[in-house]
């Protein structure tokens, strides 16, 4: 263990012969480091100290009692009228049975086709991302995942992105060694196959032609403020059994959608107003993660504490369970806390969106946690509906200004989706010194974003400016006066 930590750099034997790492140890020590980076607080044998490996998730069919509608029978607008507008959770069949990626989405695949590329496996203590290349996240999900409590997962929202560019860089950023024997053994390999196979070809770029998004979510209305602006909105989603998501709410009231191409997850589902301190309640000495999240507070919520009513207490609250399946696309309005699980080894895309039918919802909650984000929506609606008076943009404006006067309410969390391999709670409030002392790539697990009562931005590239001028005094102090 401790020689796959060292560095690796070319070492002697007594026989003056140099040593070149095995690629054993090459693996265990890209995938150590990463661990030792997204789990700071965890030595690397506490990974599965809860055994959690041991106990099974698993849940009965029947449990799930939500509805199920075919994509190919049901038309967009009862879709919209029977689930997005009452704001109730649905599971859609039969959504991706033409994508692509119902078929190339694969371990065996993704290794031929991405094995150098790099993905987001979590965030370090200091808010900066921590990425792996697919070929060490399989080769852990095939063996040190199977008994980690909280595996580490890919939860990506730039998973389309070339990172091979700009990797020297980010080495340098993050205190890492010059390009060692083995990557650059590594690189030969690289070019070698790259003869044979004709999968080199391929770029990460490719997994945006892999799905397309359903017709029931097109109405993306936050593409109006360009990407730039508009918070992070769509991920990959890849991990083995036990790795999810703890308790949250969707940011900026968007409501969202996750596709499953492969495997199982299990779901919890809490409607708009549950009591936070039930469903998400303090959790030391465990993790705010979803396995523990299903292991410690859920059995809470199996209790029938009134002998007068049969009902469990999740039942009284609402809970809805789901057990979703490959090939089901799962709808969770906005407002809806959930937890999320995966039971075997999944691969999944899931988008957020706001629409004509929850533009009101989002744009309050932007408004409050976003100003900046949300003028610039109602600026973009009102241009739209004056250059379209016909369209759907006339209305949306139209219902924009009857929210003119409506006070500011809270967002429905104060925090978004968070991966397996970072800890945090939905319900805990955020200062600007929080946020910035996660570093200059800080937003939120997901990479959101919130801009702070007194107007402050929290966008990357505002946070990054601070950050330099900060830096900056640190490196050149102003002269003290005597």
């Amino acid at each position: 263990m401790v020689s796959s930590l060292l560095d690796s750099k070319k070492r002697k034997h007594a026989h003056g012969k140099k040593y070149k790492e095995s690629r054993t140890n090459r693996y265990e020590r890209k995938i150590n480091r990463a661990k030792s980076r997204v789990r700071e607080e965890l030595d690397l044998f506490a990974w599965n100290k809860w055994k959690y490996a041991e106990q099974d998730f698993w849940i009965d069919p029947y449990v799930d009692t939500v509805h199920r509608i075919d994509y190919r029978k049901v038309s967009k607008q009862e879709f919209i009228d029977q689930y997005e507008a009452p704001n109730v959770p649905v599971v859609i069949t039969h959504c991706t049975d033409e994508w692509p990626a119902a078929k190339c989405w694969n371990e065996q695949a993704f290794l031929e086709r991405y094995s150098k590329d790099m993905f987001k496996v979590g965030e370090d203590d200091d808010g900066n991302n921590v990425y792996m290349k697919m070929k060490y996240f399989l080769d852990y999900c095939q063996h040190g995942a199977k008994k980690d409590d909280s595996p580490m997962y890919i939860f990506d929202s730039g998973f389309y992105r070339d990172r091979k560019k700009n990797r020297a860089s980010s080495k340098k950023r993050n205190d890492t060694a010059s390009t060692s024997a083995s990557e650059q053994d590594d690189h030969v390999d690289r070019s070698k196959r790259s003869k044979k196979q004709p999968c080199s070809s391929y770029t990460t770029l490719s997994l945006l032609k892999d799905y397309q998004v359903p017709d029931y979510f097109t109405d993306d209305l936050f593409r109006w403020t360009g990407e730039q602006r508009r918070p992070p909105y769509r991920w990959l989603v890849c991990g083995e059994e036990r790795s999810g998501t703890g308790i949250h709410t969707d940011p900026l009231g968007t409501s969202a959608w996750n596709a499953l191409v492969k495997g199982h997850k299990r779901w919890a589902l809490f409607p708009p107003g549950t009591p936070n301190d039930i469903i998400d309640p303090p959790m030391k000495p465990h993790d705010h993660e979803g396995v523990s999240w299903f292991a410690e507070v859920f059995p809470k919520l199996q209790a029938r504490t009134d002998p007068s009513d049969p009902r469990t207490l999740g039942e009284k609250l609402g809970m809805v369970q789901v057990l979703q399946r490959p090939g089901e696309t799962i709808f969770v309005p906005g407002g809806w806390a959930h937890v999320v699980m995966n039971l075997d080894m999944t691969i999944a895309i899931t988008q957020n969106f706001c629409s004509p039918t929850n533009v009101e919802y989002v744009y309050l909650n932007t408004r409050h946690s976003r100003p900046k984000l949300g003028a610039k929506f109602y600026r973009q609606m009102k241009k739209l509906a004056s250059k379209y008076p016909a369209s759907d943009f006339a209305k949306i404006a139209t219902k924009l200004d009857t929210l003119h006067f409506v006070p500011q309410i809270p967002p429905s969390s104060s925090s978004s989706s968070s991966s397996s391999s970072t800890s945090s709670s939905s319900s805990s409030s955020t200062s600007l010194s929080d946020l910035e002392a996660l570093g200059p790539n800080a937003v939120s697990s997901t990479g959101s974003e919130t801009d702070l009562s007194d107007g402050t931005c929290m966008c990357k590239k505002c946070k990054r400016k601070r950050k330099k001028l900060e830096r900056q005094k640190l490196e050149h102090p102003s002269p003290s006066k005597s």
